[in-house]
């Protein structure tokens, strides 16, 4: 997050809440259209149309949030070279914190798609 522009900086800062936003549309996207659209029985890899690709769905947004946790814990480099002052310090810090709930919300969406039937 060094030299960055501040647009940059903050898009980066809001990342894990864009892609938990973009994976809730899919979600509900995908329930609609497979209810609305999808004949009966209709699967993918051996399970239900909705179910398959809400989990797919889910895989990568979970992925992409992982990535974005993984490159903010490691790329500032050493501690001792940010200094207390520095907003870098408290960018990385957003992305971390932001990182691990966007993780829990992507889960908190995808679970009940997959355990609960489409159009019940």
């Amino acid at each position: 997050m060094a030299n960055r522009s501040f647009p940059a900086t903050f898009a980066g800062m809001l990342a894990p809440f864009l892609v938990w936003a973009a994976h809730f549309g899919v979600v509900y996207g995908i329930n609609g259209v497979v209810c609305a659209r999808t004949p009966e029985g209709a699967s993918l890899f051996g399970l239900p149309l909705s179910m398959a690709l809400v989990g797919i769905a889910t895989l990568l947004a979970l992925g992409w949030v992982a990535i974005l946790l993984v490159k903010a814990l490691h790329g500032a480099g050493p501690a001792g070279h940010v200094g207390a002052a520095d907003p870098r310090r408290f960018a990385r810090w957003f992305v971390i914190a932001g990182s691990g709930s966007a993780l829990v919300a992507i889960l908190w969406v995808g679970m009940p798609a997959l355990l609960v039937p489409a159009c019940g």
